[in-house]
């Protein structure tokens, strides 16, 4: 079993839970009509790689939690009496957690892309789907192949 296709199964699942309750968004994947599981299992490694391996370090947020931490730094090993700032004050302003999440964006739109543009189109799996989907263990060939059952459809 592929890492990459258990990361990419990561990345298509929008919801982090396999459970479909009232509170939560519908679980979403991706589907092309008749792709065959080899064909869906290497477009599935290939998208994911294009999200994983891609340089953040040019993305506003990447630029935006370095200039903070910086400025973090600099205020805990020179401080100064004319900074009404602290250390503290400036970690809070970097928000590392939105930083983050921002770029997780950025890596999961270039997956998605790289999916719409080898024909898939996103999918939203019922209650018994998802309930099924539950039943088999993260990664597994058979999750995998459940998954393909609905993709390919």
């Amino acid at each position: 079993m592929s890492r990459g296709f258990a990361v990419v199964i990561g990345i298509m699942l929008v919801s982090t839970g396999t459970a479909q309750a009232a509170d939560r968004p519908p679980i979403e994947s991706w589907g092309k009509p008749g792709i065959s599981f080899a064909q869906y299992r290497a477009d599935a490694i290939e998208c994911a790689k294009t999200g994983y391996f891609r340089d953040v370090s040019q993305d506003e947020p990447a630029k935006r939690f370095i200039r903070g931490f910086e400025t973090a730094d600099r205020l805990l090993n020179f401080p100064s009496a004319s900074e009404s700032d602290s250390w503290g004050d400036s970690v809070r302003r970097t928000q590392p957690d939105r930083q983050k999440r921002d770029l997780q964006a950025i890596q999961v739109s270039d997956v998605e892309q790289c999916l719409t543009g080898k024909g898939y189109h996103r999918f939203t799996l019922t209650r018994a789907e998802v309930k099924t989907l539950s039943r088999y263990p993260r990664g597994s060939d058979a999750r995998h192949q459940y998954l393909h059952s609905l993709a390919a459809r």
